[in-house]
């Protein structure tokens, strides 16, 4: 193979590559508890992921930040402003129902423990 041939393999690579090197990927969430009263969630969010759009129906819910950072939770109605949040390990916050997206704008991991009441 010609060295002209390998940079244009190379290239044709890097380019096939780039949009899934770019693409954010989701946080990982783990059940921690679920039954007929409460439902009790670990979620992870390194830097740069998010959840996707996702649903809580139920209008208790309690974030406890086990590790803060910065995120924004985007709502699903586009005509509603997102709100940028910057949270601090062990704080805690009461959120109602929604849809939306959450993403961690910043540069460290967030790690969430999340309970609603059913």
């Amino acid at each position: 193979m010609t060295r002209q041939n390998r940079t244009i393999n190379l290239c044709a690579t890097l380019l096939f590559c780039a949009p899934y090197s770019l693409a954010v990927s989701s946080g990982q969430r783990e059940v921690v508890l679920n039954n007929a009263d409460v439902e009790v969630v670990r979620l992870t969010y390194p830097a740069g992921t998010e959840s996707g759009m996702h649903t809580h129906t139920y209008d208790n819910r309690v974030v406890y930040f086990i590790k803060g950072g910065t995120l924004i939770l985007i709502p699903e109605d586009s005509t509603k402003p997102s709100t940028k949040l910057l949270a601090t390990d062990g704080q805690t916050l009461f959120l109602p129902a929604t849809t939306h997206n959450v993403r961690n704008i910043g540069q460290t991991e967030i790690v969430i423990l999340e309970t609603e009441l059913k």
